[in-house]
């Protein structure tokens, strides 16, 4: 297509000569567009200069349509039907039939709650549709976003750009994991018994220190951490191997608890909550796939 064959060309003229075709009167087309007869004319006037033809000469009955008026409405019908179809339509996402590949970002704190829960929906209600998921934190998720590497994050974005779109999920907060035949204590664990173990400490970045740590340090106490990662996933492995303590998310810490056998506590002092939360891209804000795939993870996470 070239654009500059329609500079200055109104399309709405179209619409105009095609009622005029089918009405073969200019008052009756004026009344089905809402237009007054003057306006019609005028519209037909415009037509005639830009085809080079008089398009519709004056009969008994109204008007007459030129052999060339009669062949540019057999071309232009279809095209204007179809062009009335789009603006009418609306895209549909059917989940029980579509073959889908859905991307989305997840901290492995989320993952490994997450997505069994996500597998085992989806292979009820669309046992077609695909996942990718690839590993986020609150400062990747924005940019992966914009790459387009992920339709949809979930996780801690405190911060985003105007372009983007949130959701909240909910406030969350912590819990303590251990091997509690491994240490021989039990739940609720007592402030000093988790300041007296070592402790493996999550964190997106791999620092040292972290929120807890600013808990204590605040009630001018401190706890030894033995070593940091950002793989929550790999907390377990690391329990089981040192006689040490962990303190992740809630969600995280009971799955880990129910699937490994590890002992799950409150904490025995207040950490501030945390808000989940979904982000994407505005353009994709109203597309249907993604818009049932929001609806399904946020009533996951939310079941958490």
């Amino acid at each position: 297509m070239n654009e500059r064959n329609f500079s200055g060309t109104d399309l709405n003229l179209l619409v105009v000569f095609a009622v005029v075709m089918r009405e073969r009167s200019t008052t009756r087309a004026g009344n089905r567009l809402f237009l007054s007869q003057s306006a019609v004319s005028h519209a037909l006037r415009r037509l005639r200069t830009l085809f080079e033809d008089d398009l519709f000469v004056r009969a008994s009955q109204g008007v007459a349509p030129t052999p060339r008026a009669e062949a540019l409405y057999r071309d232009l019908l279809p095209c204007l039907q179809e062009i009335e179809r789009k603006l009418r339509e609306r895209d549909a996402f059917d989940p029980a039939i579509s073959d889908r590949t859905f991307r989305m970002g997840l901290p492995s704190s989320l993952d490994v709650c997450v997505t069994p829960l996500l597998l085992d929906r989806l292979a009820v209600v669309a046992p077609a549709v695909n996942l990718v998921i690839r590993p986020v934190d609150l400062h990747t998720g924005p940019r992966m976003i914009d790459d387009e590497e992920i339709d949809l994050g979930v996780s801690s974005f405190p911060q985003m750009e105007s372009w983007h779109r949130r959701a909240e999920l909910g406030p969350r907060n912590y819990a303590c994991l251990f091997d509690g035949r491994r240490l021989g204590i039990r739940a609720p664990i007592t402030l000093k018994e988790y300041l007296s173990r070592p402790h493996i400490l999550t964190s997106f970045a791999g620092d040292r220190t972290g929120v807890v740590d600013t808990a204590l340090a605040e009630r001018g106490l401190a706890r030894r951490v033995l070593a940091a990662t950002a793989d929550f996933s790999s907390v377990p492995f690391y329990l089981s191997a040192a006689n040490a303590l962990a303190t992740l998310p809630t969600y995280a810490a009971c799955a880990f608890a129910d699937q490994l056998g590890l002992t799950r506590s409150p904490l025995p002092f207040a950490v501030p909550d945390f808000m989940l939360s979904m982000i994407w891209h505005a353009r994709l804000d109203r597309d249907p796939g993604l818009v049932w795939f929001r609806d399904l993870v946020a009533d996951i996470v939310r079941q958490l």
